[in-house]
């Protein structure tokens, strides 16, 4: 059978519908962000981006932890039945992740000036100062969307997720570079955080109908942080793995440096385009045929769905690590430099793939913990390789660190589901047992 008709046969159906919808929303926004990327370094240059990345990351780290993970169990609660026909979840979540994300962005603010002498940058308090001001909405904004997740509307997901923030930030960068002359580089933050703000308007008024009938319980706030602190744990373990690299690289090495390595990891997340695709659409539904215990059917849509990630990356991966300096190249000249950090990162994610969507089914099966301590193991290994490896071989230490990672968490989780759940989540091509 060819390559074309495996794809067709697998994408049949209404769930395969919603990963073509959600893969398509993905591109755009994928494509969104490497346009903000290269008008952001063609105007203002590498250093410049390497601020924003900074920025960006800190802010996302502070997003991360005053969420609360509250985010990422709602995914789960709301596409539980048991649990929408007896409670009020959207008033509990909504009370406590507000308080939080104000807190933080107060830290943030107060923590700004000492961030820009940690970097020994300036520059960077500017940025850190807008980064503070957005916090709240960004935190606010990824609940409602991740509420549209849990209730399956994936297109309106990926519109406020993956198109929404860099667009704008694309066009308000454009609008203020050539038609009013900016050189202050903190317009990239700014124009970010319009992006954000705009998002989070048009989520209200999607999510306004959201809350159920005033006769239901308040969900517990207990219950709650049962279930969200161990998602906080794994999604702050795995961020830190993703990340760690770019903060260390802006402390031993330059801005320029954080830059080209940034633009690394962006185009290497092309190759994860199917599995996060399918990823929005299949945690909702292992959610609801676990708690219903459809076992057969939850397996068999598990099954379909690692071959289609393994068969739609594949091709992907190959293309980057043949073509890397080109590609490298659309952004700058000078971000060639990071060809063999690329082709490192590019292996990892063809490992990724490979693993299929382990991580959302530990996480939908009630088995988040676990999946909180595999990635302790992992972050740690992430954050001591990064500080050996570094400080000797800058951008290329922090390529082998992140792989190294990130292809371990896979192995320990795939083999975790195979022999606790008996579910196969990984797809050898060459394998007489393929699905």
């Amino acid at each position: 059978m060819n390559y074309f008709q495996q794809i067709k046969n697998i994408s049949k159906g209404e769930f395969a519908k919603k990963t073509i919808f959600s893969f398509a929303l993905k591109i755009l926004g994928l494509a969104l962000s490497y346009a903000f990327i290269l008008i952001v370094s063609r105007c203002f240059g590498a250093e410049s981006y390497g601020r924003f990345s900074i920025a960006f990351t800190v802010l996302n780290v502070f997003a991360l932890v005053f969420a609360l993970g509250i985010p990422d169990a709602t995914i789960k609660i709301v596409s539980d039945q048991s649990i929408k026909s007896k409670y009020h979840f959207r008033k509990t979540s909504l009370s406590l992740i507000v308080l939080s994300s104000v807190i933080g962005a107060l830290i943030l603010y107060f923590s700004s000036e000492f961030l820009s002498e940690f970097y020994k940058d300036d520059s960077l308090n500017r940025f850190f100062i807008v980064a503070a001001i957005t916090l709240a909405p960004l935190v606010l904004l990824r609940l409602n969307y991740e509420t549209l997740r849990g209730k399956k509307d994936i297109v309106k997901f990926g519109i406020l997720s993956h198109v929404t923030p860099f667009l704008i930030g694309s066009l308000v960068v454009l609008i203020a570079f050539y038609g009013f002359h900016t050189v202050d580089d903190a317009i990239i933050i700014k124009a970010y955080a319009i992006g954000v703000a705009i998002a989070l308007v048009l989520s209200l008024f999607w999510t306004r109908n959201s809350s159920p009938t005033s006769n239901l319980k308040k969900y517990p706030v207990k219950q709650l942080m049962h279930y969200s602190l161990p998602m906080l744990a794994t999604s702050s373990f795995i961020f830190i793995m993703g990340w760690t690299d770019t903060l260390m690289l802006g402390y031993y090495n330059d801005k320029a440096d954080v830059g080209i390595y940034n633009v690394v990891i962006r185009i290497a997340r092309i190759a994860i385009i199917a599995i996060t695709s399918i990823n929005l659409v299949l945690a909702p539904k292992v959610s609801e045929l676990y708690s219903s215990s459809q076992f057969d059917k939850m397996k068999q849509m598990i099954a379909k769905s690692t071959k289609l990630i393994f068969l739609l990356t594949a091709p992907i991966v190959l293309i980057i690590v043949i073509a890397n300096k080109f590609v490298l190249s659309i952004f700058g000249d000078e971000f060639i430099a990071g060809g063999t950090a690329l082709v490192i990162i590019m292996i990892s994610q063809f490992f990724n793939a490979m693993s299929g969507s382990v991580g959302q089914i530990m996480n939908m099966t009630g088995h988040h913990k676990n999946l909180r301590n595999f990635t302790l193991i992992s972050a740690i290994l992430n954050i001591v390789l990064n500080l050996i490896l570094i400080p000797i071989y800058g951008i290329l230490g922090a390529a082998i660190a992140t792989a190294s990672s990130s292809i371990l968490l896979n192995l320990i989780s795939v083999i975790f589901v195979k022999n606790r759940l008996g579910i196969t989540t990984y797809y050898l091509p060459f394998s007489s047992n393929k699905n």
